[in-house]
């Protein structure tokens, strides 16, 4: 599905792999806010994308590694939701990316945004691009994580096949960094002729939005963060075991089906009972261990994700029946969750790539241990720092079981082999541009919950913040986050 640019094009796309010296820049560069006509004929129809049938799609090479092309190439798969009302110039150019990391932004998500956006559509181009490593961008995988197995696995196990497949990547494993997605980005940008862009970043796009605002300021237009986190504060922590006390307290009080205060203290009573006497469970053949971390893992993708009041029910009943002697629900709840994420993975690295999710996860978030580091050393040095956090902050769970939760384990990378440029994508206080800034966070949310929005929007020197009541993770999926963003976006 390579794209058919016109001369104009190739020769931008060829500044971007380093096969020709930039042109001059004229003295003042015309504002482009959305693809010209003829580039939009440029590229072709989109393959195997039928819920967006006016898309044109396109793929650029760009280095593995920028600072050593001799690593090879990526291709970077994108599609353009051109504008509708031709008539008129358009008003700007929405890149929007649905989070994960490792989710797919063109065949997971884009029909979605492109529904979400609709009301924009007369004079903005949508533009989605599939992040390295993902879906049409040379997907990545490893043999350690193919497939839903390590749903099922152990806390233990997990941590030992996420280090696996960081071995078996090789000289890969530097190559999957939030900057090089940004400049992907960015490089997609220019081939496209485009001056400045809408940001739209949902969940780890929001940290991704962040990293290319940072790169990329004179490029930017606005930036919409949904679900939102900053790049150099630990999420992991007491802030959402907070959230998780704040949002079920909420549904029971918005529903009048529960005591919030009780469900939390027989939630607590069931964590502990686990905690003492872990059982075996049968899941989709799999044998599971159903512990306080499971359970923790579970109660916590309950507001991990869109909001579901019928599960936050279902957990504070579970809790409650626990206490008579039956664990009947808690069982079923496990059961019902840990076949919700293995249909999740199993959709395989077109669509989400749990070996690029590591590799990103495992080289830019922020870690209790040294890569330097041997293993045991590294195991001790985590060990000491969890050592140090009260239970009592992170109530109903114990610390451990709540920074140590599958898909947020802190300790996850434990076993990821070390590499001396793994380090966040900028520093601590570091000058992101002055543009209309919108951050959305839901009430419902455990996962980026409302005062992780608030320090994503502190990066910047202005940004507007907006809870939206009854949303979870993220709001942008919201009819009420969705028309937020439709009003910010008609009022630049």
């Amino acid at each position: 599905m390579k794209a058919r640019f016109v001369t104009a094009l190739i020769t931008v796309a060829a500044l971007a792999t380093g096969c020709a010296a930039p042109p001059a820049a004229p003295a003042i560069a015309p504002l482009v806010l959305t693809a010209s006509a003829q580039t939009v004929e440029a590229l072709v129809d989109c393959p195997a994308l039928p819920a967006l049938p006016t898309a044109r799609c396109g793929v650029i090479t760009v280095p593995r590694d920028r600072d050593d092309p001799a690593k090879g190439t990526i291709d970077v798969g994108f599609a353009l939701v051109p504008h509708t009302d031709t008539t008129r110039p358009g008003l700007g150019t929405i890149v929007p990316n649905p989070g994960g990391p490792g989710g797919s932004t063109i065949d997971l998500a884009g029909a979605r945004f492109t529904e979400a956006l609709a009301p924009l559509l007369d004079r903005h181009d949508i533009l989605l691009i599939d992040t390295r490593g993902v879906g049409r961008s040379s997907a990545l995988t490893c043999p350690a994580l193919d497939g839903p197995a390590r749903v099922f696995a152990s806390r233990q196990r997990q941590r030992e096949l996420i280090g696996t497949c960081g071995k078996q990547l090789g000289d890969r494993i530097g190559d999957y960094t939030t900057n090089a997605v940004a400049d992907d980005i960015d490089t997609v940008r220019a081939t496209l002729g485009l001056s400045r862009l809408d940001l739209l970043g949902v969940s780890y796009g929001t940290y991704l939005m962040a990293a290319y605002a940072r790169r990329h300021p004179e490029n930017v237009r606005s930036i919409i963060l949904a679900g939102a986190y900053a790049v150099n504060v630990d999420t992991t922590g007491e802030v959402g075991a907070a959230a998780f006390r704040r949002a079920l307290r909420l549904v029971c009080q918005r529903t009048g089906k529960c005591d919030g205060d009780r469900a939390l203290t027989a939630l607590a009573a069931l964590l502990k009972r686990l905690r003492a006497h872990p059982e075996k469970l049968t899941v989709d053949g799999h044998r599971v261990d159903l512990d306080e971390w499971q359970m923790t893992t579970v109660a916590g993708r309950i507001f991990a994700s869109r909001p579901d009041t019928d599960a936050a029910l279902a957990l504070a009943r579970a809790a409650t029946a626990a206490r008579r002697g039956d664990l009947g629900p808690a069982r079923a709840l496990v059961r019902t969750s840990l076949h919700a994420s293995a249909e999740i993975y199993s959709y395989g690295p077109l669509a989400l790539s749990d070996a690029q999710a590591w590799a990103v996860t495992c080289h830019d978030y922020l870690r209790d241990f040294d890569y330097a580091d041997p293993a045991e050393t590294r195991i001790r040095e985590y060990d000491t720092a969890q050592a140090k956090l009260d239970d009592a902050d992170f109530a109903p769970f114990s610390a451990g079981a709540w920074v140590s939760r599958a898909d947020y384990d802190t300790g996850a990378c434990l076993h990821w082999p070390g590499d001396a440029t793994m380090t966040s994508p900028f520093p601590a206080g570091a000058a992101l541009p002055d543009v209309p800034v919108l951050v959305l966070s839901g009430d419902l949310d455990a996962n980026t919950p409302i005062e992780s929005g608030d320090a994503a929007a502190a990066q910047f020197p202005h940004a507007t913040t907006r809870v939206i009541e009854g949303a979870g993770h993220t709001p942008a999926s919201t009819p009420e986050g969705a028309t937020a963003i439709v009003e910010f976006l008609r009022g630049i």
